[in-house]
């Protein structure tokens, strides 16, 4: 297999289904991590990787694939592990995890997320988040209030990139409208209600039909519709939105799914991923405000560690 580069962020939705897809696999890759709510994203070194200034974006045999659907696609064809995400369409198991996948598709993830930055008395227990994480994401709500003027400076200043990023002011100008609308944000949720009913149902069905307690949503095997619905899980729970959609008492089905799995080697690796992203922003706001004071912690560092080393 050639050799693979991820770009991403930890805390992206899009992101974590590429990563958990690739811990999934097995799959040795490098990466490296875009610092979205810093603007890496925009900046011109990253706009020649992928001009849609998107994360994630994976590099793989001289071509850059930018949608994550497409990304866990090519992996799961062309990383020849032994583990099959995406089975075959001609299978019934294929065509219904073709259909859970458009169905998480459809969901706005942006909208959910963000909503609840925006409304945050719509969470049930509170998001889930470090102060450094916290003061991360008060800084993305500004910067969205004031990313169509940012976006519409650097389109003057990189013309190379110019028509990018006027379509990037567009679409942002359309979510935040959606994100700071209340009633457009507790629709979503509402609706998330209607889906995790369906997936209680599913779960149920799935074990009458196989006899069994401890399957994945669609049988025995861990598949696409599983990476998506993980993440989408991890992604409630941070929100504080568990109780909401998969406590015990409403949906039991969904709240053992969620805790078995958990106990799955990838789901870890990609749950550390996302609480790396907590020190990559306070190092990110260190380096903004006190420079010096950060290259005289890492001399420090450094040296504390090599007397360890040397003990």
């Amino acid at each position: 297999m050639a050799d693979l580069k991820l770009y991403y962020f930890p805390t992206s939705f899009f992101s974590q289904k590429v990563l958990l897809t690739l811990f999934e696999k097995e799959a040795q890759f490098r990466e490296q991590v875009i610092m979205i709510h810093a603007g890496e994203q925009n900046e011109p070194w990253y706009l020649k990787v992928t001009p849609k200034g998107t994360v994630p974006a994976l590099e793989a045999q001289g071509k850059v694939f930018t949608d994550s659907e497409d990304i866990v696609t090519y992996l799961d064809k062309e990383l020849d592990t032994g583990i099959k995400l995406i089975p075959d369409l001609s299978s019934k198991i294929g065509q219904e995890v073709d259909k859970w996948r458009r169905i998480f598709n459809d969901l706005n993830i942006a909208v959910i997320t963000y909503g609840i930055v925006f409304h945050p008395e719509l969470s049930q227990t509170g998001m889930k988040v470090s102060s450094a994480m916290k003061k991360g994401l008060q800084s993305a709500k500004e910067g969205m209030r004031k990313g169509s003027k940012t976006l519409q400076e650097k389109a003057e200043k990189y013309p190379e990139f110019r028509e990018e990023f006027l379509a990037k002011v567009s679409l942002q100008t359309e979510r935040l409208a959606k994100m700071e609308n209340k009633e457009v944000v507790i629709q979503a949720l509402n609706e998330l209600d209607t889906l995790f009913d369906q997936i209680e149902s599913t779960l149920a069905e799935t074990r009458k039909e196989q006899g069994v307690t401890d399957s994945w949503l669609l049988g025995s095997r861990f598949t696409m519709a599983d990476i998506f619905l993980t993440i989408l899980m991890d992604r409630l729970n941070f929100l504080g939105l568990e109780e909401r959609y998969f406590v015990t008492s409403k949906r039991p089905l969904a709240n053992d799914y969620y805790q078995r799995v958990g106990n799955r080697k990838s789901v870890q690796q990609n749950r550390q991923k996302f609480k790396k992203a907590a020190n990559l922003m306070f190092v990110r706001m260190l380096k903004k405000t006190i420079p010096a004071f950060v290259g005289v912690l890492g001399v420090v560092i450094s040296v504390l560690y090599w007397r360890a080393r040397s003990k």
